[in-house]
């Protein structure tokens, strides 16, 4: 058992550049990259217990110390072909005899570490000064569960103790809220430390009051959709302010986008690279091409040849990437929305620039949904037939949930059928291949969310029910269900287990949720 005390080796705070690493010759760790090129960065959260430790403070003798730390990772550093890594910590509370204790240390401290094979190394950080010891850090661990922990080994230098550590990657969501009565929108952040310790950093940036969130290549937007027609970037890095606001031109209704990631064909030089957004407004139905790195739209792809109704309005709504090709629903409707045709979607190849396919679709009103399920290989559409409204007395139930396969781009017909789950459809969730949720609103506006099986299309239950709005819901990919409570009195952002379906958090929003977007990043 080691005994901490001010006979161990000081170490100067001001030397925890060069002891980052710990070794000869390691040169100081270059602060994570700015802005201007900066994507989300992977955050960990880690206990680190060295239970038989003892240590020194004011004269007293205390066993066992325990330091939660906030770790993040340089992406960049990651993701390039050295095994090195870059990273900063933060001390945020250090324990001795199981109570808490007072600390000093940089903040934040830098590391420099390896991964490789799974396997992640920090080398010696420090110091951190409890009592009168200097503390250097040393941990190794192995990526576990799909990197969302990593557990293994901690040492102390110069002390012969052993200890171990926890990680757990950090859950973090961005929140589009709206007062849906003005021009004000806010964003939020919701933070999930341990999986468990949930907190909210309200009001950080405004947006407009019709705000659409999205995750582009690790980097935050808003998309301003009705007579905003913005593209608002947000620093992934600070507190999410705005970075810059790309108009997409006056009555484009931009309602979605998506970014290439870098080195795909396509991109462009200058690593800022190119925004497809699609553009609903009567006067485009098209999606632009916006250089994101000075705002130009620097082309279009036109979607009016693959329009049906009377007045070949597209009406391009919902965008998904994937494998090298973009997909676009398009809720072909007429100028007055007295005329929906079946949905369909254009299959777009980024580098071409150009419609190389088109999915008719078995029901009608694509309706903000449209996402990929790795669990089960399957694009999923939530078809939301129409709504109340134009002449229309009750909802016309012409829709559900659809498949499309994407290696043969072709539609599997149905799913769920709306009248199975009561009425129109608009968000879709797919949890795992076996679990999925959708928003519901029947023929009195009751809104309810609803689960079914993604594999099979059985409807499971209802899980939450509302006489407000459900505005959206967003799988996380790490087992919780996000749902959006626009409840005007008592707006709520909602958290379930989604395998389950039971609730485990009811968060009060400033503003009415109005779109999620999952920050979450993960080691590779």
């Amino acid at each position: 058992m080691g005994v901490l005390s001010r006979f161990m080796p000081a170490l100067a705070a001001g030397a925890v550049v060069t002891l980052a690493g710990c070794g000869p010759g390691v040169q100081p760790v270059r602060p994570l990259p700015g802005a201007g090129t900066a994507r989300l960065q992977p955050i960990y959260d880690l206990m680190v217990t060295y239970p038989d430790t003892t240590i020194i403070i004011s004269g007293l003798t205390y066993r066992g110390l325990d330091f939660d730390l906030e770790v993040t990772f340089d992406d960049a550093t990651l993701r390039d072909d050295d095994p090195g890594f870059e990273a900063q910590a933060r001390i945020l509370s250090v324990l001795a005899g199981g109570a808490p204790r007072a600390f000093e240390a940089p903040q934040p401290i830098a590391i420099r570490g390896t991964l490789a094979a799974g396997v992640v190394a920090t080398g010696l950080f420090g110091p951190i000064h409890v009592g009168n010891a200097a503390l250097l850090l040393d941990l190794t661990g192995t990526l576990q569960d799909g990197a969302r922990r990593i557990a293994g080994e901690a040492s102390l230098y110069g002390i012969p103790d052993p200890g171990s550590f926890q990680a757990v990657k950090r859950r973090r969501y961005l929140v589009a809220g709206t007062d849906a009565q003005g021009p004000i929108g806010k964003v939020a952040v919701v933070q999930v430390r341990y999986d468990s310790r949930i907190t909210v950093e309200p009001d950080l940036e405004l947006t407009s009051s019709d705000p659409v969130a999205r995750v582009e290549d690790g980097r935050p937007f808003i998309v301003n959709r009705f007579t905003f027609d913005n593209v608002q970037g947000l620093d992934p890095l600070g507190p999410f302010t705005t970075l810059f606001e790309h108009s997409t031109d006056s009555l484009s209704n931009p309602h979605d986008l998506v970014v290439l990631p870098p080195g795909a064909p396509g991109t462009g030089a200058g690593g800022a690279g190119f925004a497809f957004v699609t553009r609903y407004g009567a006067a485009f139905n098209d999606v632009a091409v916006l250089d994101l790195a000075g705002g130009a739209i620097v082309d279009r792809i036109d979607l009016t040849p693959y329009a049906l109704n009377r007045d070949r309005l597209p009406r391009a709504d919902q965008a998904l990437l994937h494998d090298g090709l973009i997909y676009v629903t398009l809720q072909d409707a007429d100028a007055s929305f007295a005329e929906f045709m079946n949905g369909r979607i254009a299959v777009i190849d980024p580098v071409l620039r150009q419609v190389v396919d088109v999915i008719d679709l078995s029901g009608q009103n694509p309706f903000e949904s449209l996402s990929f399920s790795p669990a089960t290989g399957l694009i999923y559409v939530g078809l939301a037939g129409l709504f109340p409204g134009f002449a229309r007395p009750a909802p016309v139930l012409s829709g559900g949930i659809e498949t499309v396969d994407p290696a043969t781009r072709t539609a599997g017909g149905l799913l769920v059928d709306d009248d199975a789950l009561g009425g129109n459809v608009s968000a879709v969730a797919v949890h795992s291949a076996t679990r999925a949720y959708c928003v519901v609103s029947d023929a009195s506006f009751h809104n309810y969310v609803k689960a079914f099986d993604p594999t099979t299309g059985d409807v499971l239950g209802t899980i939450f029910g509302s006489s407000g709005q459900i505005a959206t819901i967003e799988a996380d990919g790490d087992g919780f269900l996000l749902v959006a409570d626009t409840s005007f009195y008592e707006p709520r952002i909602l958290i379930f287990n989604a395998e389950s379906g039971a609730p485990v958090a009811a968060l009060p929003a400033r503003l009415p949720p109005f779109s999620f977007a999952i920050l979450t990043r993960s080691l590779p």
